[in-house]
């Protein structure tokens, strides 16, 4: 991976096809496994390879604006522009408007007997009633709580994407967190009375 930015700028200079085509390759063999691991966590699996697709050439045509000199800037860009085609992608359907991921998806694709104490199954059916109820009272909570926990971005990217401060998309964060712990105490106690 040391060479990647190599690549890029002899892609930048390069002006033969046939060159290009083949540096084009050799930079696609790093990002692509990444993109997609990053796309395939955003999107729902009936969209992803298109959404995939989008955003590989999104990069490649790109790829001339590119102007940063390390690899982590270069995997830093093109994971911006895969955020930017996502959000084009949403906004793009306007009559299929994107929901968040239904709290049993997400269940299982956090590996929970990864966590300190798996939750035990009465705590499960309460973080999934919760979800629930999140997702009805506060759709934009499950986004936001996706976005942080489940793909990873963090404060600061989610801002970016969502354009706000680094702080407001903290706070909402926090927020939605502190909503969703209601809702499980609720449910608990409700559970036992």
């Amino acid at each position: 991976m040391d060479d990647l930015i190599q690549l890029v700028r002899a892609y930048q200079k390069t002006a033969e096809l046939d060159e290009r085509t083949q540096i084009a390759e050799s930079i696609f063999r790093v990002v692509e496994p990444k993109m997609s691991f990053f796309v395939f966590n955003s999107v729902r699996p009936s969209v992803a390879d298109d959404v995939l697709q989008i955003v590989l050439i999104s990069i490649l045509k790109s790829l001339q604006k590119f102007s940063g000199g390390t690899d982590g800037e270069f995997l830093k860009w093109c994971h911006g522009v895969a955020r930017h085609k996502i959000h084009d992608q949403y906004h793009a359907q306007k009559n299929e408007r994107f929901q968040p991921m239904p709290p049993e998806e997400i269940t299982e694709l956090v590996d929970l007997s990864a966590t300190v104490t798996p939750l035990a199954t009465g705590e499960r059916l309460d973080l999934a009633y919760a979800m629930k109820l999140l997702a009805e009272s506060k759709p934009e909570c499950v986004e936001y709580l996706l976005k942080h926990f489940i793909t990873g971005l963090d404060y600061g990217e989610i801002a970016e994407e969502l354009k706000l401060n680094y702080d407001t998309a903290r706070r909402r964060i926090e927020r939605c967190l502190e909503t969703v712990r209601e809702l499980v105490d609720y449910a608990t106690r409700t559970e036992t009375s």
